[in-house]
């Protein structure tokens, strides 16, 4: 009975070269295909945690308004607008930059500081922010938020 066995082992071969190679090819083209979707759905992410970082930091700026009936001026870090409006100002998951440093967020605010201000990502073609650059808009764009115009992508 023992001997059985070890003829049936020894009879059996395992896969060939031309099994292997078939198999890491279909492996290597359902990388191809499945990696680049990973990515654009990593920036698209992103780009929505942008969107609401964005919404979070005018909401905290409209309750600076509320009570001192004037925009602070930038930088925001300067401001009383940290401990008494916002825990902490967002890093931008993009470009993983401090609020207020290029190539993250920008904060200003024009002549008359009463009356607006604008909030806008600095992601450029290459390089750092590049993904969310693209994701935001197929032809590329950053994302400005202002009080009257809300949400807008910006080229």
């Amino acid at each position: 009975m023992l001997q059985f066995f070890l003829r049936r082992v020894r009879n059996e071969r395992g896969f060939t070269l031309i099994e292997l190679l078939i198999v890491v090819a279909i492996i290597a083209i359902l990388a191809a295909i499945l990696i680049p979707n990973f990515l654009r759905a990593r920036a698209q992410s992103q780009v929505a945690a942008t969107k609401g970082n964005l919404k979070n930091i005018a909401t905290a700026l409209e309750s600076y308004f509320v009570d001192n009936a004037s925009y602070p001026q930038p930088p925001l870090g300067n401001t009383n607008l940290l401990p008494n409006y916002t825990r902490a100002l967002p890093v931008d998951p993009c470009s993983g930059t401090a609020f207020g440093t290029s190539p993250g967020y920008t904060y200003a605010v024009p002549s008359n500081p009463a009356t607006d201000y604008t909030l806008r990502t600095n992601w450029t073609v290459a390089g750092t922010g590049a993904p969310c650059f693209a994701a935001a808009d197929p032809n590329g764009s950053n994302i400005q938020y202002t009080p009257g115009g809300g949400l807008q992508n910006t080229p």
